[in-house]
């Protein structure tokens, strides 16, 4: 009896296709998701933690929430939650802190510090632990910040160089109103209220909030860009957009390229990112191709200083921006207290001096 070897399948002539950048970022970040810390002693603890706050954490807090107790229950392989009794516990969640964050940016080891010193208060409250291990452990000192704003006449140029209408109206909401980047991509032609002159915006921490633009110029670009692109309610104003290759190659082997935009489709952060300095270079607040050295923040900070130039009301300023503090406000636009000051000391002076 003779047996046949099982021809093998003909080799395809094809090359494999290509995956793009982005394509290949989606696998890496799939392959990462991983709950193994979950079959740890501590990440029974920790998964049970996270059910109970689900309903209470953003989206994005919950995967901070997460990814720092994932490192913990990770850290302590072996050990069960009665074995951060303190002092014992309080030993160890402060060299696991100091290994993970110690080195990094205060506000990185208090965020993280603030994640497990709940989760512990959690497991109090509920008779898994008596003592809480995280109280002596103190916050890290934070660091003075150095903020800056755009000049009077950066703004102006930053606004007025682009060619796009839309990219003027959405730089004003930057430089004038102070959205923060998660805002502005969230701005579809929908929340635009022109009747009344306002706009719904959704930012940091899952708040909605009205912004008023009084401003009449910047109704009628809006209007225009509505007309141009046939917008639709549900349309972006910071839409995605790629660039792509056109028509046949010339002569040294180059082709045309467009943008094509993709309405209906938010832009990414990345995106959004590469956008803004795109802008700045174009008004030759920065060099082409630079990336980093002029956060888009920096045109929040800007619309928040103008309006206190203009008023000196703190108030206003804190409205503007949306902080639920006026202390915040504060804290960030000190500068305006010295301003206040200097103008004071020289009143107080000058009557000496007559």
């Amino acid at each position: 009896m003779s047996f046949e070897q099982p021809s093998s399948p003909p080799r395809s002539h094809h090359a494999p296709p290509q995956l793009t950048l982005a394509q290949a970022a989606q696998i890496i970040r799939e392959s990462m998701r991983d709950k193994s810390y979950q079959l740890t002693p501590l990440g029974g603890d920790v998964a049970a933690y996270l059910r109970a706050k689900r309903k209470r954490l953003t989206d994005s807090s919950y995967i901070d929430y997460e990814s720092g107790l994932d490192k913990l229950a990770r850290y302590f392989l072996d050990l069960e939650l009665d074995e951060f009794e303190p002092p014992t516990g309080t030993e160890r969640l402060e060299d696991f802190l100091d290994a993970q964050w110690g080195s990094g940016a205060p506000r990185t080891y208090n965020k993280n510090l603030s994640i497990i010193k709940d989760f512990f208060r959690f497991q109090i409250i509920r008779g898994r632990l008596h003592g809480d291990p995280t109280m002596p452990i103190e916050r890290a000192r934070k660091r003075e910040v150095y903020r800056t704003t755009f000049s009077p006449d950066q703004r102006r140029a930053i606004i007025s160089e682009q060619e796009s209408r839309r990219d003027r109206i959405a730089l004003r909401l930057l430089l004038d109103y102070g959205l923060r980047k998660g805002a502005l991509r969230a701005v579809q032609f929908k929340h635009f209220d022109h009747h009344r002159r306002r706009l719904t915006i959704f930012t940091k921490g899952q708040k909605v909030r009205e912004v008023p633009i009084p401003h009449p110029e910047f109704w009628v670009d809006l209007e225009h860009h509505i007309l141009e692109i046939s917008a639709k309610p549900n349309d972006y104003l910071l839409c995605a957009q790629r660039t792509i290759p056109v028509g046949a190659p010339d002569e040294n082997g180059r082709r045309a390229v467009e943008t094509r935009f993709f309405h209906d489709r938010a832009m990414s952060g990345h995106g959004a990112h590469k956008w803004w300095y795109r802008c700045l270079a174009g008004a030759g607040i920065v060099p082409e191709g630079t990336e980093a050295g002029e956060k888009m923040h920096k045109a929040r900070h800007t619309a928040g200083q103008r309006v206190l130039d203009a008023t000196g009301n703190l108030k206003a300023v804190q409205k503007l921006l949306g902080h639920a503090s006026i202390q915040t406000t504060g804290d960030i636009y000190a500068d305006w207290d010295i301003d206040q000051l200097a103008t004071t000391m020289a009143a107080v002076l000058a009557e000496d001096d007559d």
